[in-house]
């Protein structure tokens, strides 16, 4: 070893062992003594604490837990944050105490426990209560002292459970936006900037009635109120409806309303945007709070977004008859003995007797043509678009199982898209030029 290295060996020995010597000598003698194995501060499981009380900051928060969750009854009424309480709950049925120190003045004022940052109270189901006072923490800063139950002696314990308490009023209340859930709406009304949109359920499908009357994409639907229903607020900034205007909720850019089927309703406000977030509230309470962006994303879906966008819903198993005219020729499909259409043909025997064979099967295009969503949508087309139509390239003829027809024209390419029409309304969708390839099939062979 060099002797310049042996040297900064030496002195840093040195200066560690002064460090630890000084440190006993500085403590007290009981807590320099007190060495033992860490044991548990409560004998209790989480589903065990009924009711807790938080004093901080010279604010003192009660809560109590229901059949339903846990609730808010200091410093204001109202549901409060589950998972925060249910987390300090859990913190309790596993503390541990690490190491312990005699209740005396002195160590009372060295600990911080003389004026106690956090004051903790609980009762348990049995009506047994408990109160722990946290003081400061030790060298580490990843231990808190502790009081439990004003007892003789002073505990050590990890800060997990002073973390979980040291919060503010804010941090336990329930960020549920409404907790409303999609299928228990059977109406909504979405105003923002482009415009009106409002629907209706019956037999779990939705109609639109504003701008007009169409059907809904009812996934898109359901996606938008389980963003609502399952929406978080982000912040809470005031609770009062004072001062409107400075958040642009005297004026809310958007407007929505959900009509619940027990009849209850949920109507939010969003207005300005502040960071990242926007300012909204609750029509049914006072207050103003945040909702992040993804949330007002959703709440600016447009008429189109929320328009039923699939040019047919016919279900491939209820088809008897598809009658096929495109460029490839005219033939038909029809339903085999299986699953599926096969090809229609005309004799079932042979010239010389002889069972023919089994037909080919067709493409499932209405299958295909049920999942395509059209990128737009003319309700009220052009004369320019409508022309598109005049002399269709794919004619579709559709039998149910009922014996009812319907019929679907489709364009041919146009740029990169084609336009088809059903029977069942005016309407013109226009597809990507791939759907083109999905209705133009050739006689299957």
């Amino acid at each position: 070893m060099k002797r310049s290295t042996g040297i900064v060996f030496l002195v840093a020995l040195a200066l560690a062992a002064f460090v630890y010597f000084y440190d006993l000598k500085h403590k007290p003698a009981s807590e320099a003594a007190s060495s033992e194995s860490s044991k548990p501060a409560f004998n209790l499981t989480s589903s065990d604490v009924k009711q807790i009380k938080i004093q901080r900051a010279g604010t003192t928060m009660d809560f109590e837990r229901k059949s339903d969750g846990w609730y808010m009854t200091q410093p204001r009424a109202q549901r409060a944050e589950g998972s925060a309480l249910d987390g300090l709950a859990s913190t309790l049925s596993f503390v541990s105490v690490d190491r312990t120190f005699p209740n005396t003045p002195d160590n009372l004022n060295s600990f911080g426990l003389k004026d106690p940052t956090v004051t903790l109270d609980f009762t348990l189901n049995n009506g047994t209560s408990h109160e722990v006072r946290f003081g400061g923490k030790d060298f580490s800063a990843s231990s808190v002292y502790a009081l439990i139950d004003d007892g003789k002696q002073i505990s050590l314990m990890a800060d997990s459970l002073y973390s979980n308490a040291n919060k503010s009023p804010d941090d336990f209340r329930d960020k549920s936006l409404t907790g409303v859930a999609a299928a228990d709406a059977n109406f909504f009304d979405l105003v923002n900037s482009s415009g009106e949109v409002s629907g209706t359920k019956k037999d779990n499908n939705w109609t639109l009635s504003k701008p007009r009357t169409v059907a809904g994409d009812r996934s898109k639907i359901d996606a938008l109120l389980s963003a609502v229903g399952t929406g978080q607020i982000t912040k809470f900034v005031s609770d009062t409806d004072a001062g409107l205007a400075k958040y642009g909720l005297d004026n809310p850019a958007v407007r929505f309303q959900a009509k619940l089927a027990d009849g209850k309703s949920v109507q939010l406000a969003v207005g300005k945007k502040e960071g990242s977030d926007y300012y909204a509230r609750d029509l049914s309470h006072p207050g103003v709070f945040e909702i992040n962006d993804n949330l007002y994303s959703i709440l600016s879906d447009k008429y189109i977004d929320l328009r039923d966008k699939q040019i047919t819903h016919i279900m491939p198993d209820d088809v008897t008859r598809a009658e096929v005219h495109n460029l490839n020729g005219t033939f038909a499909c029809i339903k085999g003995a299986g699953s599926g259409l096969v090809l229609e043909q005309t004799a079932n025997k042979t010239a010389d007797g002889k069972a023919a064979a089994a037909p080919p099967s067709c493409p499932d295009f209405l299958g295909e043509l049920g999942e395509d969503q059209a990128d737009e949508v003319y309700d009220n087309p052009s004369a320019s678009i409508a022309k598109e139509l005049a002399k269709p390239a794919v004619q579709i003829t559709i039998t149910d199982k009922n014996g009812k027809k319907s019929q679907l024209v489709f364009s041919g390419i146009t740029g990169d898209s084609i336009y088809g029409r059903s029977d069942a309304s005016p309407a013109i969708f226009k597809f990507a030029k791939r759907v083109f390839d999905e209705v133009n099939f050739k006689q299957p062979q």
